[in-house]
Formats: structure tokens, sequence, C-alpha cells
């Protein structure tokens, strides 16, 4: 948390955190760097509850980058700030102003014609609106169902990086199974066999694969919160979402 306070205008190397890419868009050097970085990380729950608004898919991805770009251009992250709340509630606050304005959505649909923030890729998030359904739901719970994958998957993919980083790229490929809620572990004596270690080499293997893993989600949503007491809330409010409605592991 509050690692946005350590950002120096000028760094090599852009901070990968929700507050400490929405203090960057205030610098001009920096601001359309950060807001990429923003829209690569956050753009999957926007698009889905523009989907979930009715708008074909080739119009939600506009959206969505139109709707980066409007935080930028009408000032709306120079009054974000991280002493207020949850990054989670100022995006859905955001993103609720904006599809509510439909003057916006033809202006925006205009402006961001040729800008592209990032490449969005829905295949995935595609997959899970049809795994979902129709099943009836508020703005706010469609959109924290998608936050929830979200989050787990940025979790899922910085964790799969220290395993890359420390040369355990076929211990993650052999072993990411075992974080999926909705499958059983292997047998141990089978992820030894793939791992070429002992039975139990691979139980202690799995369980430092979850323990990392809960750290790097503890991580992943402190960066979105702005205190301890906040951080536990949100993590609470992450388990109950997810267990109205299962988020596969990939």
């Amino acid at each position: 948390m509050r690692q946005q306070e350590g950002h120096a205008q000028g760094s090599s190397r852009f901070p990968e955190t929700s507050w400490a890419l929405v203090l960057a868009t205030r610098a001009d050097a920096n601001a359309g760097d950060a807001l990429n970085a923003l829209c690569r990380r956050y753009w999957p729950p926007v698009y889905t509850s523009i989907r979930r608004q009715g708008f074909a898919p080739a119009d939600a991805e506009d959206l969505t980058q139109a709707f980066f770009l409007h935080l930028l251009e009408h000032g709306t992250l120079t009054r974000a700030d991280p002493e207020l709340g949850r990054f989670r509630s100022f995006l859905l606050g955001a993103l609720r102003w904006f599809l509510a304005n439909a003057r916006e959505h033809e202006n925006a649909l205009k402006r961001s014609g040729t800008r592209k923030f990032v490449t969005i890729d829905a295949a995935d998030v595609e997959s899970a609106l049809h795994d979902d359904g129709a099943v009836a739901a508020s703005f706010e719970m469609q959109f924290d169902r998608a936050w929830a994958r979200t989050v787990v998957g940025n979790a899922l993919t910085a964790l799969r990086d220290q395993y890359a980083g420390n040369g355990q790229a076929n211990a993650w490929d052999i072993l990411q199974c075992c974080l999926d809620p909705g499958a059983e572990t292997p047998p141990y004596a089978l992820l030894a066999t793939r791992l070429g270690s002992g039975e139990g080499a691979a139980k202690v293997a799995v369980h430092r694969l979850r323990k990392r893993f809960r750290e790097a989600l503890r991580e992943e949503v402190g960066n979105t919160v702005g205190t301890a007491r906040e951080l536990e809330d949100e993590l609470r409010h992450l388990r109950n979402v997810l267990a109205a409605q299962p988020v596969p592991s990939a």
C-alpha cells in the first residue's frame, strides 16, 4: 500500500500500482504512459460492465478506450485521492457517470477512434460473460465480479513472473493447477514425478505456491486501497464476490 508515495517523476520504470499510476497521469511527461498502464491493468471490469449494458463487442472495446481517455481529458484523475477510499470504488463511480451520459458516448467514440491505449484481447472476458449467462445482477455486482477476476488474474501473473524470474517456470507450469479452487489437487506422487522430486518436496512446493499466491493477492489488493483496515475489508469483499461467483484460476 501507499507505494505511490515512492514514485519520482521521470523514473525509468513506471510504478505498476493503481494509485501510483493515477498520480503519474498528473505529470504531463508521464500522463500518456501512465494512462496506458492503467488501461492495461484494469480494462476487463470496465469492458465487462459496458458489454452488460448491451453494447456490441466492438463498441465496448472503443468505449473502454474512450473511458480511460475521458478520465484524463476531463480531469477526473486529478480529483482521485487514495486518502478518500478504494480504487475499485473510484473506478466504478467514474464508469457509472460516464455511461449515464449518452452524449459523452458519441463524443468519446469519435475522439478515441485513432487513440488506442492498449490492445484489448477480449476472448477470455467474453468467455466469462458467456459463463455468467444472463444472471440478473446490479451494475455494481457485475463490475465487482469482473474486478475480482482481474485482481486474481493480476496476482497470478505477478506470481508467474516471480517463478519465471527465479528460473522456476517449469515448476509454475506444473503446479499452477493447484491454485484452481474449482479443481482437485493432483496426487502428490504425480506432481513429484512431473517435478522430478520426492513426494515430500512436492507437498512443500504446493504449500509454498499457495502461500506466495496469498501474498501476491494481498499485495495486488493493497495497491488499490489507502489503509491497512481498507485492505482487510477489501480482501473480505473479494472473498464474498468469489464465493458468490466462483472465478477459475488460469
